[in-house]
């Protein structure tokens, strides 16, 4: 059994979201080449961290994957995305239209929920180049890999790319496939898990979930480690 991706309609995501940071942010107090994780307090505030991410390795769940194209809307709105009918099913670009730089307004996008660690799972989902690029390359190991069972793939950064742009650079996480595990118990259905809504908007009332952990900081952990 083969798993195809070819990485060549819209909807939300389920938080909290994380994310590659190529270049950081001076002014949020992210360095470059860091993943973030972005979330909401007890108190609904958006949060913004510095997470070990793929480094420590992050398990992807194939089932939530989606790629496809995804329009920057504006600042504090959401983006437009496009997905394809398919992860084995690549589409054209919707259309040839430009930013002010020059650089296409549709980028190719991702989204896939990940087991990121102390039993919390995180959503992936991302249009910059460095992140798809990161992806892309990764995607052709799931696919000649996939055992054709029911285990999901452990994912981890193992260095980082510098790719001269025409319109500056990016830094490119290299990601590999270090084994299959069966899924884990934050990525099964009917696991705990916090609305945090869309950032552009206050995150809904809900009712008290389980306290979450910590995340923190870390050295990276050994391939066959089974914090998930």
């Amino acid at each position: 059994m083969s798993f195809a991706i070819d990485t060549g309609d819209s909807g939300g995501s389920q938080g909290p979201w994380i994310s590659w940071s190529s270049n950081g942010s001076p002014e949020k107090g992210f360095p470059p080449r860091s993943w973030v994780l972005r979330d909401r307090d007890d108190s609904g505030d958006k949060i913004e961290d510095v997470v070990p991410g793929f480094i420590n390795g992050c398990v992807l769940d194939l089932d939530s994957l989606k790629i496809g194209w995804e329009r920057d809307a504006g600042l504090r709105q959401a983006p437009e995305r496009r997905w394809n009918p398919t992860v084995s099913q690549a589409t054209p670009r919707p259309d040839e239209s430009r930013k002010a730089s020059g650089s296409h307004a549709w980028s190719r996008a991702l989204s896939v929920r990940c087991a990121i660690g102390g039993g919390r799972a995180a959503t992936w989902e991302q249009g910059s180049f460095a992140a798809y690029e990161a992806f892309a390359k990764v995607a052709k190991q799931i696919s000649a890999q996939h055992p054709g069972d029911n285990t999901l793939p452990v994912i981890k950064q193992v260095g980082v790319e510098k790719r001269d742009l025409p319109n500056g650079s990016a830094n490119i996480p290299i990601l590999e496939v270090v084994k299959w595990v069966p899924r884990p118990e934050c990525l099964k259905e009917g696991a705990p898990v916090i609305d945090t809504g869309d950032f552009g908007t206050p995150a809904p009332k809900q009712q008290a979930a389980p306290p979450k952990q910590q995340v923190k900081a870390a050295e990276p952990e050994p391939a066959d480690s089974d914090e998930f």
